[in-house]
């Protein structure tokens, strides 16, 4: 199965992880918190999953003296749509099997996902 434009490979998740809770922050920034964290990758490695991230459109970037410094074009919740849209496009699904898989997993579990869900779609006007 081909990659859709949105997918993410493990580093670019660690990098827009880090993003997400520090924006506007530059390469060196996220390459020494992973290297504190223990994931030690080159300063030219991490450079070149900001640079595809920036193609992707899911950071901007401004140039602030010598270095860029990085914020989040998308919300986590925002990829998140996008990508389920560009799975079940693939897939040839429509929305509605989906939603029902959905419901169908969380009523196996305790039932409190499925009120979470249900409180989600009330508030966005969904559902009254």
């Amino acid at each position: 199965m081909a990659n859709t434009k949105m997918d993410l490979g493990p580093l670019q998740r660690q990098v827009m992880d880090y993003v997400w809770t520090h924006p506007g922050c530059t390469v060196r920034d996220c390459r020494d918190e992973l290297a504190q964290s223990g994931k030690d990758h080159a300063y030219t490695t991490i450079q070149t999953v900001f640079d595809a991230l920036h193609r992707k459109r899911l950071l901007s970037r401004r140039r602030v003296k010598n270095a860029f410094h990085y914020t989040p074009l998308k919300t986590r919740e925002g990829l998140l749509s996008v990508m389920l849209r560009e799975l079940l496009a693939r897939l040839g699904m429509t929305q509605q099997p989906v939603a029902s898989s959905l419901v169908d997993a969380l009523e196996g579990g305790d039932g409190e996902e499925l009120r979470a869900l249900i409180d989600e779609l009330k508030a966005r006007g969904h559902i009254s």
